[in-house]
């Protein structure tokens, strides 16, 4: 009887393995989606979307007996289809210029058009506060993904800390600009700097 147990075993363990995966690839690709909003990257991750939506649909109709994976895999599956739908919705508003965000830019660029003027030097780049914000919000998404704490972490220490690190990160590394993103490793949620030169 020892057989038959042992070659269950290994799938539902290859199954609960696939499924932490399939969780940081959902947060990492709402993190994309936020770059994207934000004006980051400059297209969506739309290749991306379509591997997660293909994992995790094919994942949900596995035969899996174990009650707790199945009910992992639905939940992982109801929060991506959340998440869809809220993604689809922003694009919508993006394509009839209705997104506020991009409202909010386009303002500023008209208002830097209008002002023309004698060029000055650039001011050291800062980090805006929607865009901090936005950081916080993504930060502490990942975090509650991650099953970590997030008791504590206020966006005013997170938002200090950042602007603290952004001259000391730019001139260790002579960038131009500081970018920082939320990524997934290890299964915990970190903040990484990525330099731009």
């Amino acid at each position: 009887m020892a057989s038959p147990i042992g070659t269950q075993q290994l799938p539902q363990e290859k199954y609960a393995e696939e499924l932490t995966e399939l969780d940081e690839a959902i947060v990492n690709l709402q993190v994309l989606y936020e770059k994207y909003f934000l004006g980051i990257d400059r297209r969506p991750p739309d290749q991306e979307r379509k591997r997660v939506s293909e994992k995790t649909r094919e994942m949900r109709t596995t035969n899996i007996r174990n009650t707790a994976l199945k009910f992992k895999i639905n939940t992982l599956f109801a929060k991506l289809l959340s998440f869809e739908r809220m993604w689809d919705r922003t694009l919508r508003e993006i394509e009839d210029g209705t997104y506020k965000r991009d409202v909010f830019k386009a303002k500023l660029r008209d208002k830097d058009r209008d002002g023309g003027g004698p060029a000055r030097a650039a001011p050291a780049p800062t980090i805006s506060d929607a865009n901090l914000r936005r950081l916080y919000d993504t930060y502490l998404v990942a975090k509650k993904r991650c099953g970590e704490s997030t008791d504590g972490i206020s966006f005013d220490s997170i938002a200090s800390r950042i602007r603290a690190q952004v001259p000391e990160l730019m001139q260790k590394h002579k960038a131009k600009n500081i970018e920082f993103k939320v990524v997934i490793k290890g299964g915990k949620a970190i903040l990484k700097a990525v330099p731009h030169t």
